[in-house]
């Protein structure tokens, strides 16, 4: 037999241990087993370890060939680095009906003297990697010097915020002048989702950030957007944060921006991140400039996707509108597909998924772990029983019949729109 990496298990102070005979088991839906060693790879650097509190572990027993709740310590899980994709939950038992934080959570285990997860790499974190932003207090200097020379800008004011405070990589981004610069401008919006993170409290939880509270005027984003395409390498602006409700609620100050910002830089990227809920606000942006736009959902199924955003005034047709009317401006489409295992993998789910990409073009499906507490979200959503094929079959099948689709995580410069960075790689080992 393949060997299974041992359990890992904390203690009351945090301290994680591995279990000298129970092995690591996953979960996907409410579905636990042991993982394949081909689905394992190391803990990916700069990912981070926590414990699922009042929880117990469920492992499993070589001995007696069983599953079972080991109670000497809590469940521990795995957050991502930025670019990997989960492909399976922890498996633990909780011991009240307290709602988890908001986090992706992933399995974790021990194995020749490594942690390890079940995970893939999606797409190229060069860009990414938190070893390249300061997170310490020498990094305040460069915020108020931005603060100092536009004490008028109440947008440098959330993004240092953002930055400071949040430590949002991309918000870090603006005061180094390079790559993604990112526009919050949305206080309100238009989706009540299941988890969502920017609203206090959220639905399940309390929410890990507040949202911005005013909504920037055209000259403040103009301001910000052409400072940094004067200064920045790479760069591209993108509205849609996780510091505010959806842009899309925003349009007409956006789009009054967007036009100044491609007469005086036509070459920047500016893109577009939201639920794209309303195919009229939407033309006034693609009219307006914007190059990309990046879809929030959850699922192509219209009953899914309303599950979990809980639609205010729209529905997921006018999603459709939206997408198909970026396709007649030829705009680049890109899903934000919020992934966990036991949903996007079901029989289901991804025939509904293959006919939306037979339908609508679509040239990047970023994907990304989606961060809620499982139990709270299955509990929500009553799936009927259907074949589970696994998030890496997923990515198979939705290759072998959208040969042009490509995989990611990560918002791109036009220059970068349709290169192919080799992620994730799907070859059998």
């Amino acid at each position: 037999m393949y060997d299974i990496p041992s359990l890992l298990f904390a203690d009351r102070q945090g301290n994680i241990y591995d279990h000298p005979s129970l092995k690591m088991a996953v979960r996907s839906e409410n579905y636990n087993f042991v993982p394949y060693e081909t689905e394992l790879i190391e803990l990916p650097e700069t990912s981070r370890l926590y414990f699922m509190p009042n929880t117990h572990p469920i492992a499993y027993n070589q001995d007696t060939a069983n599953m079972e709740t080991f109670t000497g310590g809590t469940a521990v899980s795995a957050f991502l680095a930025p670019g990997f994709l989960r492909l399976f939950l922890p498996a633990y038992k909780k011991l009240n009906t307290e709602i988890l934080p908001l986090y992706a959570y992933t399995a974790v285990g021990w194995m020749n003297g490594k942690f390890v997860v079940p995970a893939i790499k999606i797409d190229d974190d060069s860009k990414w990697n938190p070893n390249l932003y300061d997170y310490t207090d020498a990094f305040k200097p460069k915020v108020q010097a931005y603060l100092s020379k536009y004490p008028e800008n109440r947008l440098y004011r959330q993004l240092a915020k953002c930055a400071l405070e949040y430590h949002c990589t991309a918000a870090k981004n603006v005061f180094m002048g390079r790559w993604e610069c990112p526009i919050p401008t949305a206080p309100s919006c238009n989706s009540r989702c299941l988890g969502c993170i920017s609203k206090q409290p959220a639905e399940c939880c309390p929410s890990p950030q507040s949202r911005i509270n005013f909504v920037p005027s055209p000259k403040e984003i103009i301001e910000v957007a052409l400072n940094h395409y004067e200064t920045a390498e790479e760069p591209i602006i993108s509205f849609g944060q996780g510091c505010e409700g959806d842009p899309i609620t925003e349009a007409e100050t956006i789009a009054k921006a967007v036009s100044v910002i491609k007469k005086k830089a036509p070459n920047m990227t500016i893109n577009f991140n939201s639920n794209c809920s309303s195919p009229e606000k939407l033309k006034l942006l693609l009219d307006a400039g914007v190059d990309s736009i990046r879809v929030s959902m959850n699922s192509a199924n219209h009953t899914t996707y309303e599950m979990y955003y809980s639609p205010v005034d729209y529905d997921f047709g006018d999603v459709l509108k939206s997408i198909e009317l970026a396709n007649k401006y030829k705009a680049y489409v890109s899903l934000n597909l919020l992934t966990i295992p036991g949903v996007n993998d079901r029989e289901g789910e991804l025939n509904t998924l293959l006919d939306f990409l037979g339908a609508y073009n679509i040239d990047l499906i970023q994907l990304r772990n989606l961060n809620i507490d499982p139990d709270f979200l299955f509990s929500k959503m009553k799936f009927k029983t259907e074949e589970i094929l696994g998030l890496k079959n997923m990515l198979k099948l939705i290759k072998r019949k959208n040969k042009n689709v490509r995989f990611g995580y990560f918002n791109r410069t036009k220059e970068n729109f349709f290169k192919d960075f080799g992620y994730p790689d799907l070859k059998r080992r």
